[in-house]
């Protein structure tokens, strides 16, 4: 049988890292044996070219085989059990080949199981200093509070478990670079406490083997790597060891811990919310290998942090939010009259910054500007205020590096980089509170920017760990949980306190436009005795005197121009009183008008068109007064609506033919409104002059009038008074004309 490796030999250097297919590198540390089985037909398909090393037989021996040739029953057993439970990916156990015992991992890899042996031994006491070690897990709740503090106890407990040089927690941000926040190591040894790592030291698909895989280990850094080999008529071109304990590392990684100077390395993944929260990572000078009951040890005391964060940073944001609350409760609690001083009542508190641990704050209400703090000036909040209006999707916009965001707004990003903003529903009426920068210094293990450098063999890691200090001016402390809560609840009690102040001005200027429509209803109360009394009078003793003069003596007759003048007076007078008798009549419709009753249009028409005979005979008029319903009004006023529709027929009536005016229902609906069948529809139809439609809404108007004042008797009021007659009455009229033809006056009334 022919065999062939699987080693992949694809060139891999510092320019294409990021595509380096770590998952499948065909190589695994020699610290341990390999064996891949088939999960259909449990034939060993790869195996580790070290294997006899470890057992009596080579991998010529293995592959193409039945996993049962070369082990015994207990093996098989254990194999066979996690090959059943497929629920389970991954299951160790203790096995001992020749009388040497073996750490035996069993995973799933596609349609494979790997099994994978290491050599393992009683490491320093291991039994009673690992049960006392996880027992100690449970005194860290009480004895530490932050979660640093839980970081610096766990490290502790590992170095003392695993006697590694330096053991480190390290924590990534949100662009994946590293901060080391707890260490424990030897004295002699620089400390790396505080350093920041750039996330280019571990690359994507890194980061992603650390999510699928929690534990991972380098024994010695120098080692020569195993090749895997599998047969020549396997299908098999590569074998995914993801989840591989021996798993062979990236040579550019090696390079790395190279460079560092470490020997050995043990990385445990702190996996929070389905995300790489950090790494524990433990460093040694030289060659360390650790036993499977170890790294378990370890790997449970990550759990243990990552089980913690939730709780320690609710802890460490605990007394922020109890501060901030109470600041939150010292605004909301006041007692603010509704009105615009209160605004500023409010923003002379400095509640109103502490609430969020902001430097200022500003508002803009309706053009009127308030400040307290640190704030941009009147002009750049204006136009902070428009941009962040447009830029944010729902009227709220919270950031800590406001440069990130625009390169448009340099001096305020500059001066305030933190901004949190709430629209008071436009552009025009806003809250922000600001942020000044925090300027901090970020002190890298290397210059982040040199993460790859160039030497007389090319590319390589970067080889400088030394520190370096990058200051930091764009960005200012990021914006906590518990203060935007803050914010959010006091903005809600500001909104509603705004609105508050709004109802209360309009409630205010209702009450005085009521005292004004007081006075004014008083001043018309005057008039009306004025015009009843005061004016009428005069009037016709203006008449009578008149009157007398033209009759004063008939041997002497007046002269003819004088005789003019008495007789204009007298008209003067007479229309004078006309006006006046209207303007009564429309002053009365504005009254509230008594309970409507049913009214008998036809007999009301009946009774008004007795009392007109003179008036219709002496202008050879007719009128016609077709069956008309029933409807609900006030009999006096609906009288004035009809008298004033045909006294209007009669005024316009053309002089070359006698006044027709018909009143009727309308029974052929043309209009929309008329055909809803909510409004019985009267119309007042004559044949007299018209008018032209395009003044149609004017002729509804108080004094309005389409013709020469001189030539038409009037004030002008009738039709305005109709208007009003028909508000009263829940209805509306209209009009329509055809010069020199007639005019249509249309009263809608509402059935029910």
């Amino acid at each position: 049988m022919n065999f062939r490796n699987i080693t992949n030999r694809d060139i891999v250097n510092l320019e294409n890292c990021e595509d380096e297919p770590i998952h499948i590198p065909g190589l695994i540390q020699p610290h341990g044996f390999l064996i891949s089985v088939d999960f259909q037909t449990n034939i060993i398909n790869v195996c580790s070219e070290n294997i006899n090393n470890y057992i009596d037989f080579t991998y010529q021996q293995l592959l193409g085989k039945e996993i049962k040739t070369f082990f015994n029953n207990t093996f098989l057993s254990e194999f066979n059990i996690f090959k059943k439970d497929t629920a389970t990916p991954f299951k160790a156990f203790n096995f001992s080949i020749n009388e040497r015992l073996f750490s035996i991992s069993l995973h799933h890899s596609d349609n494979a199981i790997i099994i994978e042996g290491e050599p393992t031994e009683n490491q320093f006491d291991k039994d009673n200093q690992l049960y006392n070690s996880s027992k100690q897990l449970l005194s860290y709740i009480e004895d530490t509070s932050t979660l640093k503090e839980l970081c610096n106890s766990v490290v502790l407990a590992i170095k003392n478990i695993t006697n590694y040089d330096r053991v480190m927690v390290y924590r990534f941000d949100a662009e994946y670079n590293g901060e080391i926040i707890a260490e424990s190591k030897e004295e002699h040894l620089e400390p790396f406490l505080g350093l920041h790592y750039p996330h280019t030291d571990i690359p994507v698909q890194a980061r992603e083997l650390y999510i699928k895989n929690h534990l991972r280990i380098i024994g010695d850094v120098d080692y020569k790597p195993v090749e895997l080999f599998t047969y020549n008529l396997s299908p098999i071109k590569t074998l995914d060891l993801s989840l591989s304990i021996l798993r062979s590392v990236s040579p550019i990684h090696i390079q790395y811990l190279h460079n560092m100077g470490v020997g050995a390395t043990l990385t445990v993944s702190l996996i929070h919310k389905g995300k790489l929260w950090g790494l524990i990572a433990c460093h040694h000078y030289s060659p360390k290998y650790l036993s499977q009951d170890i790294r378990n040890t370890v790997k449970l005391h990550g759990h243990f942090i990552t089980s913690q964060i939730d709780v320690r940073l609710l802890n460490e944001q605990y007394e922020i939010a109890g501060r901030v609350n109470a600041a939150v409760e010292r605004l909301t609690s006041k007692k603010l009259a509704f009105n615009r001083s209160s605004i500023i009542e409010l923003f002379n508190e400095k509640s109103i910054v502490s609430l969020c641990n902001s430097a200022g704050v500003s508002a803009l209400i309706d053009g009127e500007l308030y400040i307290y703090g640190e704030t941009p000036n009147n002009e750049e909040i204006q136009l902070l205020g428009d941009f962040l209006y447009n830029y944010s999707d729902n009227g709220r916009f919270v950031t800590s590096s406001l440069s990130h965001i625009t390169s448009n707004l340099k001096s305020i990003s500059e001066a305030f980089p933190g901004i949190n903003y709430y629209s008071l529903g436009d552009e025009t009426n806003f809250i922000i509170w600001y942020r000044t920068p925090t300027i901090k210094d970020i002190h890298w293990a290397g210059d982040p920017s040199k993460s790859i450098e160039k030497d007389t063999k090319g590319l390589s890691p970067r080889k400088s760990f030394a520190k370096f200090t990058e200051n930091v001016k764009d960005t200012c402390k990021p914006w906590l949980e518990a203060e935007l809560a803050a914010c959010s609840n006091f903005f809600n009690f500001f909104q509603i306190h705004i609105r508050s102040i709004i109802i209360n001005e309009e409630k205010e200027n209702q009450k005085k436009l009521s005292e004004i429509l007081k006075e004014t209803n008083a001043e018309l109360e005057n008039i009306n005795w004025i015009s009843t009394h005061d004016l009428q009078e005069p009037l016709r003793k203006i008449r009578m005197m008149a009157s007398t003069l033209l009759r004063s003596d008939t041997k002497n007759p007046l002269p003819e121009n004088v005789h003019n003048k008495i007789i204009r007076m007298q008209n003067s007078a007479e229309r004078m009183q006309t006006l006046i008798s209207d303007i009564l009549k429309y002053t009365k419709a504005n009254v509230d008008a008594p309970d409507f009753e049913m009214v008998d249009l036809h007999n009301l028409l009946i009774q008004t068109k007795e009392e007109m005979n003179d008036t219709l005979n002496d202008t050879n008029a007719s009128l016609k007064i077709e069956p008309l319903p029933h409807i609900k009004g006030v009999p006096f006023l609906l009288k004035q609506l009809f008298l004033n529709t045909i006294y209007n027929s009669l005024k316009f009536s053309s002089p070359e033919r006698d006044p027709i005016i018909v009143i009727k229902m309308e029974k052929d609906s043309i209009d929309e409104i008329s055909k809803s069948g909510m409004y019985h529809v009267i119309e007042v139809k004559d044949n007299g002059i018209g008018f032209n439609n395009a003044y149609k809404e004017k002729i509804f108007k108080i004094f309005s009038r389409l013709n020469n004042k001189s030539d038409y008797s009037g004030s002008g009021i009738g039709l305005a008074l109709c208007k009003k007659i028909m508000i009263k009455h829940q209805g509306f009229i209209d009009a329509t004309g055809t010069v020199d033809k007639g005019a249509t006056i249309k009263l809608y009334f509402p059935k029910n």
